[in-house]
């Protein structure tokens, strides 16, 4: 992680390495995310890395053929489902289902809603890749970094167990941010946890930065667009739930992400719409049996 700053990484590391179990590197996932953000990309490569997996392949491969898509001849191979598709699309349902699989890993666990939990990251990942295509920025990543915000959740639950249940009820019922009073419980917060994670599976700081920094309200660097897109995607996610965006909603705390990203208040509306549209379409990627 070239480029993010952790203040405590050496006692982030050592907290990690405690943790008993740790979800495997998504490898797949992480060559996926080196080839969004490559204009020239092979569909050829995409394939063969796909095909590696035959789980993750037949997965796509369904979800592809469900009603959402409006196809008439069902899609029997990745080359048609890249071609019918595109890309994007089929990279979308692939990192969705590896981030599935990471948050339900926590089902044992019960000291988190993992069904909330993965309706609230997936929300927030198509909201940002509406907010990124619109601004010309790069929808994979956005929509990666949303999914993939929360999963330092995931690992301080299975770390800390019924003590973070416990944190999570007392937050809820108290107001203070739960960033802040995971920092003062465990002297990390999840965006940290999640970030250091990630670079142990090596995502690239594009995905990482966003990520680390979604609680924040100020960003700098070579990724501040993209940090500022996610953490805008999370507040109107958390101020939408339980109901998907369809009207305007009041963000107080919005004002810095819009103004770096030169956006107003009264686009708003239109961006909310967008995300809306986009999803109803990516329907299949909110349901999950757990």
């Amino acid at each position: 992680m070239n480029n993010v700053y952790l203040p405590e990484k050496e006692k982030l590391d050592g907290y990690l390495d405690q943790v008993e179990w740790l979800p495997p590197a998504p490898s797949l996932m992480v060559k996926l995310i080196g080839l969004v953000q490559q204009p020239d990309r092979d569909p050829g490569e995409i394939v063969e890395l796909m095909k590696h997996d035959p789980a993750v392949t037949a997965e796509v491969l369904h979800r592809c053929n469900s009603p959402v898509y409006g196809e008439e001849e069902p899609v029997t191979d990745l080359e048609e489902a890249l071609f019918r598709l595109g890309f994007l699309e089929v990279y979308r349902i692939t990192v969705a289902l590896f981030s599935l699989q990471t948050i339900a890993a926590n089902r044992a666990v019960h000291a988190m809603h993992i069904e909330s939990l993965w309706r609230h990251s997936a929300i927030t990942a198509i909201i940002g890749g509406t907010i990124a295509r619109e601004l010309g920025e790069s929808e994979g990543i956005a929509f990666t970094a949303g999914l993939l915000h929360d999963v330092g959740k995931v690992v301080l639950a299975m770390a800390e167990k019924s003590r973070y249940a416990n944190l999570q009820r007392e937050y809820g019922a108290s107001g203070i941010p739960i960033h802040e009073a995971e920092k003062a419980a465990f002297g990390f917060s999840h965006s940290e946890v999640g970030a250091l994670l990630l670079h142990r599976w090596g995502v690239p700081d594009d995905v990482a930065m966003p990520v680390l920094s979604h609680h924040d309200a100020f960003w700098t660097g070579p990724h501040e667009r993209a940090a500022a897109i996610v953490y805008l995607a999370n507040v109107i996610a958390h101020h939408s739930e339980p109901a998907i965006p369809g009207q305007l909603c009041d963000l107080p705390d919005a004002g810095h992400a819009l103004e770096l990203l030169e956006l107003r208040i009264t686009d708003l509306p239109r961006l909310q719409e967008m995300a809306l549209a986009d999803i109803l379409r990516l329907g299949t990627l909110l349901t999950a049996a757990f």
